[in-house]
């Protein structure tokens, strides 16, 4: 019952706010000869107000007995409701008795109390930090990681990527569902509807769970009008929780497939700067060559024309299947599409799916897939895509010749399938393409001059990086 009545506080408390601040207002103008006559409606608006700030100290009552709040934040503002519904209690008798002196007082500490305790409850409601001078830019997740092998899994990527998203809700000022990821002991403990973090099991880590939920979904973590993790994040902290989720090892003493290297690549170069899932551009070195060369910007990859938001029963069926779908950005209707959690057999009426995204859809990321002739035709139809990841899948010369038709593709990753040069070749007049990753593809050396002229104004990397010897390289053993 506590819990009914408390929902209505977030309405209530408006009223009061509305009601008192317009009674201040008047009584001010009023002192004017001209407006004289908004004084008579001072008394009626204080009632209401006085009243509306009862209820809202009732149900604002009812409300903190339900969930976890810092209790000196909730406390002062508690008391800050009370004292600004004592204040319009003050201020009416003083208008009544027609006190001007004692009215100018109360009306002041009145308006000062109403700015406070609006203020603590918005602080209550969005975290401390919520009004801020900053320039309102999401801020960079990671800081730069020079070799991600060697980095600290908790310290230096859980971590940080738990306090850029999940701690202003779940942090030490504030405990929503009762959880905090802020610190191991509180993560491993977790919340009222249990488990954040489960050891190897990923359907029973409510954190993974909440995460891959549709984002218009009511549990979804973090709502959708906070900024989002990306896709490479949260396929990382599916790594870690299925890896065991430690808390002290590095990165290099976890199992890792060659799928999750790629993965931590990139959790590299968007912490750098130049990630995939990063807005800058992304520089790769290119196979045989001794430097490293722009090859373009993912905000390039961003069609500028405006699109209407996909169809969320769709999004919702495929998400229902384990595809995790994003929005590329927050502002834009565009989507990312990622198999990563979905399996290795996707079914045709699954990727079908896909074909209903088509305006929307322009990242594409499907590693380690096993499609049929079928499914591949759908892919090609995806007329929109300007990234897409077929990584070792089995994709071969036969069905390559569907990825013909898209026009807009800037950045192809077919490492590790079983195409040949035979087969790229048929890709060689796609007027968009940049990047072409090719690594344990179906090529060798003898090949490269073929793709070169195949692809003149694609970067193609093959994987096979040649560094320069430094002179710390080597050491003299006497």
């Amino acid at each position: 019952m506590l819990d009914f009545f408390g929902r209505f506080h977030p309405v209530l408390v408006h009223l009061p706010i509305g009601f008192l601040i317009l009674a201040i207002l008047f009584q001010w103008l009023g002192k004017r000869t001209t407006w004289s006559y908004l004084r008579l409606s001072v008394p009626v608006i204080l009632i209401l107000g006085m009243l509306s700030a009862l209820f809202a100290c009732i149900t604002g009552l009812a409300l903190s007995g339900t969930a976890d709040y810092p209790e000196s934040l909730l406390g002062w503002h508690q008391w800050m409701g009370i004292g600004t519904t004592l204040l319009s209690l003050g201020m009416f008798w003083a208008v009544q008795r027609k006190k001007e002196t004692a009215t100018n007082l109360i009306t002041a500490l009145l308006l000062a109390a109403i700015t406070v305790t609006g203020h603590m409850g918005g602080s209550l409601t969005h975290g401390e930090d919520y009004l801020s001078f900053g320039s309102g830019q999401v801020k960079p997740t990671l800081s730069p990681i020079a070799d991600i092998q060697s980095a600290h899994v908790y310290t230096d990527l859980v971590q940080p990527i738990f306090e850029a998203r999940c701690v202003s809700c779940h942090g030490a000022s504030k405990q929503k569902g009762k959880l905090r990821l802020d610190e191991p002991s509180f993560i491993l403990k977790g919340g009222e509807d249990g488990l954040a973090v489960k050891a190897k099991d990923l359907e029973n880590s409510e954190l993974i769970k909440r995460l891959l939920l549709p984002s218009d979904a009511k549990k979804h973590m973090p709502p959708i009008s906070q900024a989002q993790l990306t896709g490479t994040e949260i396929q990382f902290l599916q790594w870690w929780v299925q890896a065991g989720a430690d808390f002290s090892q590095k990165i290099n003493a976890l199992p890792q497939t060659e799928q999750d290297k790629q993965m931590l690549q990139e959790l590299q170069l968007a912490s750098q700067g130049a990630g995939t899932d990063s807005a800058k551009g992304t520089s790769v070195k290119k196979s045989g060559g001794a430097g490293i060369a722009p090859v373009f910007t993912l905000a390039a990859s961003i069609p500028e024309k405006p699109v209407q938001p996909a169809d969320a029963a769709i999004v919702h069926r495929l998400k229902e299947q384990g595809v995790v779908v994003l929005p590329v950005n927050r502002s834009s209707a565009y989507l990312s599409v990622n198999f990563v959690t979905a399996g290795k057999e996707i079914p045709d009426t699954t990727i079908a799916l896909l074909e209903q995204l088509k305006p929307q859809l322009i990242w594409l990321k499907m590693d380690e897939v096993q499609l049929s002739a079928a499914s591949y035709a759908v892919i090609g139809k995806l007329s929109n895509l300007t990234r897409l990841q077929l990584s070792n899948s089995n994709l071969s010369d036969e069905w390559i010749v569907n990825l013909q038709n898209l026009k807009a593709l800037h950045w192809l990753n077919l490492v590790g399938s079983q195409v040949t040069i035979d087969g790229l070749q048929k890709l060689g007049k796609l007027p968009e393409l940049r990047q072409l990753f090719l690594y344990k593809a179906g090529f060798s050396a003898a090949d490269w001059t073929r793709l070169q002229q195949a692809f003149p104004a694609v970067q193609i990397d093959t994987g096979n990086y040649r560094l320069p010897l430094l002179p710390g390289d080597t050491s003299l053993v006497k």
